[in-house]
Formats: structure tokens, C-alpha cells, sequence
């Protein structure tokens, strides 16, 4: 059992990019824009954490997502995968982790890339107020690093 960081996210395509940006930033595992490569890297047993963009009303939030529902996931681009599609599929392969987040950012802008002010601001607000959750389950982020990071690489995402 292990404990892993995945970032999702493409890298062309504005606050989309958040994840796989954070992923590199704070040394975790960025499967880029490739759900199927992050789901090479889920093994049974292991505790899970995502992150990603998602469209959704608050700013940021962190999600447990329930491995125990018996829900059939459509998986309608064979490109990408999110994150609920990448369990599905680790679920149906023998693979289920023992738990599973999201740490999901609200996304200002999917466009050109280039990560927006605001979705560098939602990310360190994320990770300031679940860093002793995260620090519980193993997981050190220096957050101030981390901002600094994303803004050193907010024009230049590749």
C-alpha cells in the first residue's frame, strides 16, 4: 500500500492544466492529459489523491470518492480519462485503491494556455486549508513553495 499524488490535466488548455502543474511543482506523479497512464500507476491497496480541474460552483473542494458504489462510468473519449473514470476501470481491473480523492480546482478559463490568477489562488487556498488532512495521510506540501511554482510557471506550462 502506498500513498500517491496524480495530476491531471492539459497543459494546453488554460486552467486545465493545474493539475499536471501541481503534480510536477510538489515532485508527484503528472499523467499529464493521459487518464490512462494515471491509471497505470493505481495499484490495490493504495490511498489515492487526484488533482485536477473541475468545473463545479465553490472555488476548490476535496472529494472522497465512494469505491464501494456500483456505478457504470461511460468513458466517451479514449484519450483522456478523469478521475472517476480512471477508478472505474481500476475497479473493473483487480485494482481498486483502498481510498480515493479529488482534489479539484474550479477552473477560471479552459483556452489558450497559460494558468489564470485565480486558479493559482484556489490552488494554494486548496492545499492551505487540507494541509493537515493531507499531512495526516503523508503527504507534505509547502504551500508557499508550491504558489511559487505555479506562478513561475503560469505563461510557460509545456
Amino acid at each position: 500500500m502506498a500513498v500517491k499524488v496524480i495530476g491531471l490535466g492539459n497543459r494546453l488548455y488554460g486552467d486545465d492544466a493545474i493539475g499536471s502543474i501541481i503534480a510536477e511543482c510538489i515532485n508527484a506523479y503528472d499523467a499529464s492529459a493521459n487518464g490512462f497512464q494515471a491509471l497505470t500507476y493505481v495499484e490495490k491497496g493504495d490511498i489515492i489523491f487526484f488533482i485536477d480541474a473541475m468545473i463545479m460552483d465553490e472555488d476548490f473542494n476535496l472529494f472522497k470518492a465512494d469505491l464501494n458504489q456500483e456505478v457504470e462510468v461511460e468513458i466517451s473519449d479514449p484519450h483522456r480519462l478523469s478521475p472517476l473514470q480512471v477508478l472505474f476501470l481500476a475497479k473493473k481491473a483487480g485494482k481498486v485503491p483502498k481510498e480515493a480523492y479529488i482534489l479539484a480546482i474550479k477552473p477560471e478559463r479552459l483556452d489558450w494556455p497559460g494558468l489564470s490568477d485565480q486558479a493559482i489562488e484556489r490552488a494554494k487556498n486548496l492545499f492551505l486549508k487540507y494541509n493537515d488532512f493531507l499531512k495526516n495521510k503523508g503527504i507534505k506540501v509547502n504551500v508557499e513553495e508550491l504558489e511559487k511554482c505555479l506562478k513561475e510557471k503560469k505563461d510557460r506550462t509545456w
